[in-house]
């Protein structure tokens, strides 16, 4: 994990091929104090988080080549050591939907649209745990 965790802000990835909708979430979080990084698909995705290694994924599901189940798995298998928080955000709500993010290791599942405040509200909490695990 990068040692970049404050009180002010998480390094945060959000892949999703709706261009448009990643930059307005990424604006939105940002004006939180957190930076923010977007990919287009995933396998930039999984590259960034590679190389990177944000403490915060947002992951859409339905992005072509490869979906957001299979960077979650990737990540998960390739920086176990790493805490990282990986969040789905789709348009898919089905009760097998959630059970399939879940099974590839995201820690939430955000339907679209998503409900920001929920969002923001699991990123406030996230970086007080790591603030609080933090050796001081």
């Amino acid at each position: 994990m990068s040692d970049s965790t404050t009180a002010a802000g998480l390094c945060i990835l959000i892949a999703d091929d709706n261009v448009d909708a990643a930059e307005s979430l990424g604006l939105l979080i940002e004006l939180e104090g957190h930076t923010v990084h977007l990919a287009r698909d995933g396998r930039e995705a999984l590259a960034m988080a590679q190389r990177l290694r944000p403490q915060v994924a947002i992951l859409d599901i339905g992005m072509p080549g490869m979906d957001g189940n299979t960077v979650a798995r990737c990540i998960r298998d390739s920086l176990p050591d790493d805490r990282m928080l990986i969040l789905a955000v789709t348009g898919r709500a089905q009760p097998e939907d959630r059970e399939r993010t879940r099974a590839a290791g995201f820690d939430h599942h955000f339907t679209k649209p998503v409900a920001l405040g929920e969002l923001l509200g699991q990123l406030v909490r996230w970086r007080d745990e790591l603030n609080a695990a933090a050796p001081e």
